[in-house]
């Protein structure tokens, strides 16, 4: 990751991501007049090799995205434990990345949210790290989920016995993909907006490793439960993480 971040180009495309996400790759060539598509598309590829840039497809174009999750564990690991009070500010800057709120290029098509990490766990952990409270609980600010997981029924995700998340599973293809509806009804500001859509997509990355995206849409109509979700996404993905290769989640 150092070595992705070290090249200036490479940073003009994450500057870009950030303050626009979502790109196409015409328009990051567009972000770098200097350099020709292959380039920049040499570029991406050590970007997203760095997990610093996820991807997805919408029709025809790719569209790219910058992955918060490695930037907020590099700043945990590296910079947070030798801050000082005159490093605070430019540090924070650095991790505000973490809270990236994603902007969709065209609100019906693009993906709002999109953030990629890999865990050494197999698909059939981290399916169940998904779908089973017993997980949840220990990453999940606590909460427990209610449903049976077939397509269709609803669930609620509770937490001190208040539901905070309800919906309806949409799919369920245990241990690859996962669908659900969202609504967030822990403040009166979210629970006024209507639903939106949430998908997991666990694939296999190498032996013993597994590689899960998450996709969060339809945010468009749904700007304060936007606010507050991105940086909680950030939050849950890295307690996951933590908590399926080490045992124990972030906090105690």
């Amino acid at each position: 990751m150092f070595s992705a971040l070290a090249d200036p180009t490479r940073r003009r495309l994450l500057d870009s991501l950030f303050e626009r996400d979502g790109r196409t790759l015409g328009e990051l060539v567009d972000a770098v007049p200097e350099m020709g598509r292959f380039g920049v598309m040499k570029h991406l590829r050590v970007l997203e090799g760095a997990d610093l840039v996820s991807t997805r497809r919408v029709g025809r174009e790719k569209h790219h995205y910058l992955n918060p999750v490695p930037i907020r564990r590099l700043h945990d690991r590296w910079l947070d434990k030798y801050r000082t009070r005159s490093a605070d500010l430019l540090l924070d800057v650095a991790r505000s990345a973490e809270y990236l709120e994603a902007i969709t290029v065209t609100a019906t098509t693009a993906p709002a949210f999109v953030s990629t990490i890999y865990i050494r766990a197999t698909p059939e952990t981290v399916w169940r790290a998904l779908t089973e409270s017993d997980f949840t609980r220990r990453y999940y600010y606590g909460s427990t989920i209610e449903t049976d997981w077939q397509p269709g029924s609803p669930y609620t995700m509770t937490i001190e016995g208040e539901v905070h998340i309800e919906g309806r599973i949409l799919e369920a293809d245990p241990p690859r993909r996962l669908v659900q509806t969202f609504h967030a009804i822990w403040e009166e500001a979210v629970r006024a907006e209507p639903a939106t859509r949430v998908t997991w997509e666990i694939e296999p990355a190498m032996p013993g490793v597994s590689k899960l995206t998450l996709v969060h849409e339809q945010l468009e109509s749904a700007p304060e439960t936007k606010a507050q979700v991105v940086e909680g996404w950030t939050l849950i993905l890295s307690g996951l993480k933590t908590l399926l290769e080490t045992g124990k989640g972030l906090s105690a």
